[in-house]
């Protein structure tokens, strides 16, 4: 039996949400569709085929007459985009009727929305409930993030490490040259376009924790990263220039999480904390993770992540 514990179950909720945050279009459906055939063995995605493509069915469960259909754009709340949303429930339900409810009879129909936790616009709350008046013998319901984190939070734990990747260990071990220099390899060549001029400012370390509400979980990470200060210091001095590349790569990337991460979503600043190490992370090994750990611990003492103490 896996033992779970609160850290780890804290961090894959946070791992969830960033992904509700930030993914959109095709990635929020393939995240859809993992989390759904993970909880319902009867659930089947369709596929487009040819010019016929999906028959506005990108889900569906023949055992209880559920179907789904998703979108996901960048910003819901755009006035473009609520007309879009409405028009796609519209016809894609009318697409939906006419080309399955023979093979399947639709008994449930869900417009799944990713709406990022900011909740939906009235006027698609509107519509569903239009059509399901219309459509008064069918269930007609939004879907939205909240409902998806529902669902993955009732699965067992393998199943959500199959879907938002690998935990990082509560205990980091000793980086590997290796894996240090494929990471920084990796973000020397991550184009990242917003920069700040550089920092000169040394807070105090735990002042800066305080101060950015940064939970104890990452209070940890960060001071055991910052043990192994000694061998980055090496590698720069080894790698002249690259200190400096690296401090506006780590900016940028925490700029990125300061605007897909708001300071109202729940959990903010551990949240940009796991947006960063996921970005800069180009793969889920252990050596790769910690290496990207020592590397945020130096920056965010150097105060080139996260906000300086005022």
């Amino acid at each position: 039996m896996i033992l779970i514990n609160k850290a780890e179950q804290y961090i894959a909720k946070i791992i969830f949400r960033n992904h509700i945050l930030t993914y959109s279009g095709q990635q929020f459906e393939d995240f859809f569709v993992s989390i759904m055939r993970k909880s319902n063995p009867s659930f089947y995605s369709v596929k487009a085929y040819g010019n016929i493509g999906d028959e506005k069915n990108d889900g569906f469960d023949r055992t209880t007459g559920t179907y789904y259909q998703i979108f996901a754009p960048e910003d819901l709340h755009k006035d473009q985009t609520i007309y879009d949303a409405v028009k796609k429930l519209k016809t894609d339900f009318k697409g939906l009727y006419e080309h399955w409810n023979n093979d399947v009879p639709i008994k449930k129909f869900y417009f799944v929305i990713n709406d990022k936790n900011k909740g939906l616009p009235s006027p698609i709350h509107k519509a569903i409930i239009q059509l399901d008046k219309d459509y008064n013998d069918i269930s007609i319901n939004p879907f939205i993030a909240k409902d998806l984190e529902s669902i993955f939070d009732l699965l067992n734990w393998d199943s959500k490490l199959d879907i938002i990747g690998f935990i990082p260990d509560e205990i980091l071990p000793v980086v590997e040259i290796d894996a240090l220099n494929e990471t920084v390899s990796h973000l020397m060549k991550v184009e990242l376009s917003r920069t700040s001029p550089d920092s000169f400012i040394v807070p105090d370390f735990d002042d800066k924790i305080i101060f950015n509400g940064l939970s104890d979980i990452v209070k940890n990470k960060l001071v055991t990263g910052s043990y192994q200060e000694n061998i980055l210091v090496q590698f720069f001095n080894a790698n002249p220039g690259v200190r400096e590349i690296l401090q506006k790569k780590f900016d940028a990337l925490y700029s990125q999480a300061k605007d897909d991460i708001s300071d109202d979503q729940e959990y903010f600043a551990d949240s940009r904390f796991y947006y960063i190490l996921e970005k800069a992370c180009h793969k889920n090994t252990i050596p790769i993770q910690s290496s990207v750990f020592v590397l945020m611990a130096y920056y965010f003492s150097s105060c080139d992540i996260f906000e300086e103490p005022k």
